[in-house]
């Protein structure tokens, strides 16, 4: 944030900080609605897809006409894993700890740099390397501390590590469309494509979708509002100014907030296993953010 004036740097820092402690949340109104994950996740999009999708329409509707084919094959490509991300990491969050649930689902850039070499075909160097088997040290450490929990727990675990997958993979279709296409117009055409995916199997089984407590109506509201359209939309305006390392960086402390918050709401607790398996994930993810910025490839929004 060198190049920004002090007034600058100081809404900056207060937008980032109000959309860091938003994202951390997320865990929290999870825990708290009394609901079906998939319902849960089906409410997070469409609150969110309310907000944005009107304003998309009004202020972005020439470029919202003249998308092509790819641009909108690519974005319903999107749609499907940010709704398979949000399916399963919010039934791994009703499993397992939070802690271990925020953890394991920021794996996302070791799983971006093992993208790059089997499929790009490109060396991630050894500093990713490092940061792929600490990762591996760390998950088969934390799932460890699970199994002794029992199996409930162990696939809590193994939801939240695929729900990390699949927002790697909605990273990798974002990135792509995100360099012809503008950044309210891809959020809310997005979001409303996974409310979709997301509500239509929650119709076709029949699930619960009224009736609820006030806290849980409470949780789902601020998943959609708090989580969703501030803590992600509060990343994604700031990346104009600040380095994407920077952005990076600072989101190692999700998982260490969200923890906290778990335990200031909850009393919950955390064992030995996620300590030290949590440490050796955030210095993985550490090491892949350092390789991949000092190779000029990484980017956010």
């Amino acid at each position: 944030m060198s190049d920004i004036g002090s007034p600058g740097r100081l809404i900056y820092s207060a937008v980032l900080l109000i959309a860091l402690v938003s994202v951390a949340h997320a865990a929290i109104f999870v825990r708290m609605a009394d609901a079906n994950p998939l319902v849960i996740a089906a409410y997070r999009m469409l609150i969110a897809s309310a907000v944005l999708l009107p304003i998309a329409l009004l202020s972005s509707w020439q470029e919202i006409r003249g998308l092509s084919r790819r641009q909108w094959v690519l974005m319903g490509t999107g749609a499907i894993f940010l709704a398979l991300h949000f399916a399963t990491w919010i039934e791994g969050v009703q499993r397992t700890s939070i802690a271990n649930a925020v953890v394991l689902v920021t794996l996302t850039p070791v799983w971006l740099a093992l993208w790059a070499l089997l499929v790009l075909r490109r060396s991630p160097g050894k500093r990713v390397w490092s940061a792929v088997g600490l990762a591996v040290c760390g998950s088969a450490i934390m799932a460890w501390g699970s199994l002794q929990l029992g199996l409930q727990t162990l696939l809590g675990d193994g939801l939240a590590l695929v729900g990390g997958l699949f927002f790697a993979a909605f990273f990798v279709v974002a990135e792509d469309v995100r360099r012809s296409v503008g950044l309210l117009a891809f959020v809310a055409l997005v979001y409303a494509g996974a409310a979709i995916l997301l509500w239509v199997p929650v119709s076709g089984l029949g699930m619960p979708v009224a009736g609820f407590s006030a806290e849980t109506y409470f949780a789902l509201v601020a998943l959609g509002l708090v989580s969703q359209v501030i803590g992600h939309s509060g990343f994604n305006w700031a990346v104009r100014a600040i380095s994407p390392m920077f952005l990076a960086l600072l989101l190692l402390a999700e998982p260490i907030l969200s923890a906290a918050f778990g335990w200031v709401y909850f009393r919950e607790g955390f064992g030995l296993e996620t300590v030290i398996g949590g440490g050796l994930i955030l210095g993985a993810i550490y090491l892949g953010v350092r390789a991949e910025s000092a190779n000029g490839r990484v980017q956010t929004g």
